[in-house]
Parts: structure tokens; sequence; C-alpha cells
């Protein structure tokens, strides 16, 4: 069916020849067919389109005075498409293209005539009508609603409506209304466009624009304590929900203050003192970082742990969370912890502090805690034993840090001594033991091993045995080191040594005094060791992967006790790894045990776990 007509505006081209040929044979033609032309030049040319088909209508008239029926010959640009004695045809076009259309009068014999006329015209494709009335409803809350009146198709049926949110495509829909969610502190900008079934849009509508203000989450519900430890503590709320906009997470606070943030609606707080009263609360966090109130606190108090059993002397190294959490998982088998908190400089300055958190951790479990006061630089180890005015400042630092802290006492690490101050060193221990025990606190002293009183020893003869366990309460000996980093590889505490180190020990008048200690980790030789290749050390766990990525089998020597392996590196380099484990560890502290020593062990960390379903089992 024919749709509404739409008159182009058309040009009119008079006499013009449609090629070479045919003015060729314009020429050749009787004069009185050129007389009759004028009579028969149609005089306008006038098209009308048909919606939604490619295709127009062609409709021309003759000159005035113009008799009988004529033959019209139609051409699209150039080509002949049409021939007919009607004044009228259809042609089919491309839309949205510029066509060239050409009416020519045909002479009797079929030929065309000069008598023409042309028109260029294009015939656009019609779309969609814009929507028009876009709304949007109220906006207080988590969404709104856009709706519009509704549009018609052009020359394709209608599709849909596409929404635009601030010039980019939000959602396209069937329907004429759309349910958008609104975020707190946004400003938005929607138009609507009508598209056809060939994705032709129509022109947007005008826009509106949505703007919301910011409202802080709801406060967390229900909250409440689910479970207690004597260091932890579980926590549980009912979520809250937003009027507009997501969550990020919940803030949970310990005493006032922000301890952590989680994802959802739980959370457990750790590392906590035992025996001690907390208040929690948990305030809802949005995306844009507005926090709610705070949820009405709860208090709970941490239980009180389960003390040691345990005996083992343990050296914790401070400085790594590995090894505070190895003492952790352990300390019911341990009975004496040194942490490493004090160190010297090269100008004798007592450098360190106390760790509230480990050395109340343990005392709560009732683990004596002696704060390790390491120094190993030879010239400054004389300088504070041989100068009065060093000497007592060491002694009264020492004295009053361990005071400050609430410690059970200290352990002095004094090592690479010169054997010529050996005795200033015993008399600087007995001192210091005496104001640590005027305080009720006690002192331990760790010494190089060895399997007689040697003079002039690089290393032992610093430590007098028989003076030193006179005054202190406990001698740790570490009896490791006959292999070193810059020596040949091997076993670091040789079976054959560590029990002639034992026996020696035994010739002092009090033994329950001495401990033996034993070493937890591993050293690697590449090319033979020695100063030009010294040793990398590593914890058991790391010497076991290593183990695993050269595909080594450890073995233990028969010989030295030790446990060994060997591989080759990417460059060709040979190495020489040794380690303790869970038998090695514990033959050294059957050597101890069997002569009323105690066990030690340097350091907690990475060790092989196994010693603790062992021989350290409580």
């Amino acid at each position: 069916m024919r749709a509404r007509a739409v008159v182009l505006s058309l040009i009119v081209i008079g006499g013009g020849a449609e090629s070479v040929g045919a003015k060729q044979r314009a020429k050749a033609e009787p004069k009185r067919h050129a007389a009759a032309c004028v009579k028969l030049r149609p005089r306008a040319l006038t098209v009308e389109r048909l919606s939604g088909e490619m295709a127009v209508v062609l409709t021309w008239r003759a000159a005035k005075g113009s008799r009988g029926r004529r033959t019209y010959r139609v051409y699209r640009g150039g080509r002949v498409v049409r021939q007919t004695t009607r004044r009228s045809t259809p042609v089919k076009v491309r839309l949205g293209r510029l066509h060239k259309l050409t009416v020519a009068a045909v002479d009797r014999r079929g030929r065309p005539t000069r008598c023409r006329a042309s028109i260029s015209a294009r015939i656009d494709y019609r779309p969609p009508t814009r929507p028009e009335l876009l709304t949007v409803s109220d906006t207080s809350g988590s969404s709104a609603t856009l709706t519009w009146a509704p549009a018609t198709g052009g020359d394709s049926p209608l599709a849909g409506y596409r929404v635009m949110r601030d010039g980019a495509v939000y959602k396209q829909t069937g329907s004429r209304s759309i349910e958008i969610p609104l975020a707190s502190n946004r400003a938005m900008r929607f138009t609507v466009a009508a598209v056809d079934r060939r994705g032709v849009l129509s022109s947007a509508s005008a826009p509106v624009e949505v703007a919301t203000g910011h409202t802080p989450p709801p406060t967390p519900a229900d909250l409440r304590v689910t479970a207690t430890t004597d260091s932890a503590v579980e926590l549980r709320w009912s979520p809250s929900q937003p009027s507009r906009g997501r969550l990020s997470g919940y803030r949970v606070l310990r005493d006032g203050k922000p301890l952590f943030q989680v994802p959802a609606g739980q959370a457990r707080a750790t590392n906590l003192y035992a025996g001690r009263s907390y208040s929690f609360s948990v305030q809802a966090i949005d995306t844009l970082g507005t926090a709610s109130d705070a949820a009405a606190p709860v208090r709970v108090t941490t239980k009180d742990p389960d003390p040691t059993q345990g005996r083992l002397h343990a050296f914790l190294l401070a400085s790594t969370d590995q090894s505070f959490r190895d003492f952790q998982a352990h300390y019911r088998q341990i009975g004496s912890v040194y942490p490493t908190y004090y160190d010297c400089t090269p100008h004798a300055v007592l450098i360190g502090a106390d760790d509230p958190l480990i050395t109340s951790w343990a005392q709560a479990r009732h683990v004596e805690v002696l704060p390790r006061f390491n120094c190993q630089r030879t010239n400054v180890l004389t300088k504070i034993l041989t100068d009065p005015d060093m000497r007592q400042s060491w002694i009264d630092q020492i004295a009053a840090k361990v005071a400050a802290s609430g410690a059970d006492g200290a352990s002095l690490d004094f090592e690479a001594g010169r054997a010529v101050d050996r005795a200033a060193y015993s008399s600087f221990l007995a001192d210091l033991a005496a104001r640590l025990h005027a305080q009720g606190q006690r002192l331990t002293v760790a010494v190089s091993a060895k399997i007689a009183d040697v003079p002039n020893h690089p290393r032992s003869t610093f430590f007098d045995y028989r003076a030193i366990s006179s005054v202190v309460d406990h001698v740790f000996v570490m009896a490791w080191g006959i292999k070193w980093a810059t020596s040949g590889p091997g076993a670091q505490d040789n079976v054959v040594w560590v029990t002639k180190v034992a026996d020696y020990v035994t010739t002092m008048p009090d033994v329950s005094k001495f401990v033996m200690g034993t070493q937890l980790y591993a050293m690697d030789w590449a090319n033979g060791g020695g100063p030009a290749h010294p040793a990398t050390s590593y914890e058991h766990a790391e010497a076991m992967e290593l183990a695993a990525a050269v595909g080594a089998s450890p073995q233990l020597d028969p010989v030295s006790g030790g446990m060994t392996f060997s591989y080759t590196d990417a460059g060709g380099a040979p190495h020489a790894v040794w380690f303790a484990d869970a038998r090695t560890v514990e033959r050294r502290f059957e050597i101890a045990q069997a002569r009323g020593l105690g066990i030690g062990v340097w350091r907690l960390g990475k060790e092989d776990q196994r010693i603790w379903r062992s021989a350290l089992a409580p």
C-alpha cells in the first residue's frame, strides 16, 4: 500500500543526450521527428517515495499540445530500467544514495530521441520518531524508574529503546520504562532513543539528570561473641543493608581503635593477651569509604592459657614472625625462651627493645623469659669488660631493661672475646648476676663448646666454665660450630665431638646448671667451602625444598651423625649440604639427658617439626 507521497526537489535537464551513440542516432532521424519532439517533450518530473520500500514512483508530464499515445524509456544512472506508454512508473532505488533518473521519449522506430528530462534525488531512510516525555521517579531510595512516551517506527518496525547514561549505552529494552540502581553521591545524565529492526536509531530524547546525595550505611546489628580462647576472640553480627550502593566490608574495632577490615559479618581477632578484658565493636564501610556508627560494643575476657610443662631452653628470633608463631605452637614443651631483643654497636652502645607481646604471651603461660643481650665484637667486648665506667654502664643498663620489661632475667651471649679477658668476663658475670638476683631475676650465659680447657684458644678460652657456673643460673653450651661458614663441609655438630663436649661438662661441680644446645639449621658449601666459598645457611624446611628441587635424597652420615646430600648447580659447581633433622636432634638430646644436662635449641622457626612429637614431647 502506498504511503504518504513525498515530493522531492528536482533538477530538470531538457534535451540532454544519454550517450555518444544516442547523439549520432538522433542526428540521423528525419526532421519531422525533431519537429514533433517539441510537442512530446516532458515538461517536469516528480518523485514519490514508497515508505518502507526501496522504491520510488517517477511521474512526468508531456508538453502542452502533445497528442496521441507516446512511449517513454526510463533510465537510472544511465541504465535502462523500464519502458512504458504511461507517464508514471515505479523505480527501485537504494536508500541514502544519490540517484539520477531520466525519462526519454521513444520514436516510432523504438529509438530514444533527444526529447528527455532528468532529475537527481537522494531518498533518505526514515528512522523511528524521537521518544518524548522522558521522566525519572523518586530518587530517595536504592533505585529509580525511567519512563517515556512511545515512539513510532519509520521505514522499519520498532524493535525497542536504547537507554544512554552519560553518553554511553546503558541498556536496551522492549518496554517504555527501566529501573536504574542508585549509588550515593552520584550525578548521572540519561537519554532514550528508539531503535528499529535494522538497528537504526532515532534522535535522542531530551535528557534527564539524576543526582543523589550520600547516606552512611546502617549500623550493624546483633554483634556477639561466638568463641573465646586464651589469645583469640571470634565475633559475628547481622549484615548492614545500605539504602543504596554497596558495602566494601566491616571495620572491627578493639577498645575503640580500628583493628582490621573483613568482607562479611564475622571476624577473628588474634594475638590477644591471655586473661585480659577487651571491648569489641564493628562499623559498616561503603565503597566510598564512609563508615556507619559503631555497633554497641561487647566486652569479653580471654581465657587463662594452659601453663607450659616443658623444660626446653629455646632461642627465639624476635625479628621474624615465623619464630614467634613456632613458639606459640609449641610453648607447652618449652621452659625458658630467649628472645633476641638486644645487641651492641661498634661504639659499644647497647641497642634494642623489649617486645611486650612476646614477653607477656610467654609469661602468661609460665614460660620463663630471659631476653638475649648479644655482642660478638672483640674490641667492643674488651672495652666493656676492662673500662670501669663502660663496665658499670652495661651492668646498669642490662639490669634496668630487664626490670622495666618485667622479664624473668637476662641471657648473655658475648662471643669472640679474647682469651686475656677471661677473668674480666667471669668477674663481670659475677657482678651482673648479683645485681639481677637482688632484683629477683635470673641470668643465663651462652658459651662456646669445648672438650677441654685449652689456654689461648681463639674462642673457648674466654669462657671459664667453672667460674661462670658458680655465679649464674644456667650455662647454655652451644654444642655446634665444629664446622662453620668458611670451613670445609661437614656436620656442624659431629656426634663424636658433641659426646666429648658433654663429657667435659660433667666434670663441672654443678652439672644441673648446664644446658646442651643443639642447632636446627642447614649449611650449603659450594666448591669445597673455605674462605673463598663461604656456606649459605638455610632452615630445615628450606633445605628440604632445595633437596626436592635438585632431586637429591638426604642420607644420615653414620660417622658424624649428621644429615647430608649433594648436588651440582646450574653453573657446574658441586655442593655439599649438611643439616639437622628430628633423628639427629633426638640423638644429641639423648647424649645430654643421659648425663643429667638440660637441653636447648638455636633457634625456633622452620625446624623439622617432628622433633616436637618425639624427643620434646612433654
